[in-house]
């Protein structure tokens, strides 16, 4: 892998509105909150992560031209991810996603995408798959619109090209199995333990996960929560124990967990160090959300054996320092 690695993403790019609440109330009953905006969005959140790793992304996205998506844009911008192939579509709100965050850190989403399905194929340059070393795209992009189709065209020009790509399957994993003729357009496939059953059929996961490779991805990377990850590979499969951590929001934690395997994945590593890196980013994303305030290198330093080889190799490229 080459020191500043490219990676191109597509999918959705929203506002994640995060409500804290004790409980959510019946219906008719009320109930006090917290609430704040934050970056959100499947494909944008991993953006942000390559981009901490180092990595230098090209993010293809909609918004909408309001003050919702001026906001987007400079939170891409602080984080390091270019704005170049962000559309502004015409007609269609910025996608919103109402975060319930409740105690423990599980949260509720309900999404509306608005101008995310509006992403157009012929809007978005050629030169955004340039130099690029990997694609990857959110299962949500598939849901329909203009997006889906530049979700098509965009894995069918990256194969061509040589460039792997890998797939989040994300809640809408159901509806994938009608709308991917095969699993083998992807290099690396993430979903958690609920989506390898609505992918496969199967319930176990090590079976689900066998089942995805045999449909043709060479490598998978099963997201278990507080169980770590299983990542099934060419060069053999592991278990990856997770970080003990207090969650305190896990919105959009597999999406800081695919950063990291994807970046490990191009390191050329094992599927142990694979998934620890994974793991790691997912842990450090629930303190406070994928889309809060990013770790900076102490935080992820403090989840490690001090001078071990991932430390190490945290301490040369994650791009966030010590306040």
């Amino acid at each position: 892998m080459r020191d500043r690695p490219v990676v191109a993403l597509l999918g959705d790019l929203n506002v994640d509105v995060m409500v804290r609440v004790g409980e959510v109330p019946a219906p008719g009953g009320e109930a006090h909150a917290e609430a704040s905006p934050a970056l959100g969005g499947s494909a944008a959140l991993t953006a942000r992560w390559l981009a901490a790793l180092g990595c230098e992304v090209h993010l293809a996205a909609a918004v909408g031209e309001d003050p919702f998506g001026d906001w987007l844009l400079a939170a891409l911008a602080r984080d390091g991810v270019p704005t170049t192939w962000i559309q502004r579509a015409r007609g269609d709100p910025t996608g919103l996603c109402l975060a319930l965050v409740q105690r423990g850190g599980e949260r509720t989403l309900l999404s509306s995408p608005g101008a995310a399905r509006d992403l157009r194929w012929d809007r978005i340059p050629e030169s955004w798959l340039d130099g690029v070393d990997w694609l990857h795209v959110s299962g949500y992009a598939w849901l329909g619109g203009a997006e889906r189709q530049a979700a098509d065209r965009a894995v069918g020009l990256a194969r061509e090209r040589g460039i792997p790509v890998s797939l989040d399957p994300g809640a809408v994993a159901p509806s994938l199995r009608a709308a991917i003729p095969s699993l083998s357009l992807f290099e690396l496939v993430l979903p958690n333990r609920r989506e390898v059953g609505d992918l496969t059929g199967q319930d176990d996961v090590r079976a689900g996960a066998d089942e995805v490779r045999r449909r043709g991805a060479r490598w998978v990377a099963a997201k278990l929560d507080r169980d770590g990850c299983l990542v099934a590979s060419p060069r053999g499969d592991a278990a990856v124990p997770g970080f003990p951590v207090r969650a305190k929001n896990t919105t959009g934690a597999g999406d800081a967990f695919n950063a990291g395997v994807i970046v490990g994945v191009l390191s050329g590593w094992g599927p142990e160090e694979v998934g620890t890196l994974g793991n790691l980013l997912g842990a450090a994303a629930v303190r406070q959300g994928a889309g809060g305030p990013l770790p900076d290198r102490g935080d992820l330093l403090a989840f490690l054996p001090g001078g071990s080889t991932l430390a190490r190799w945290i301490e040369g490229h994650w791009r966030k320092e010590g306040r």
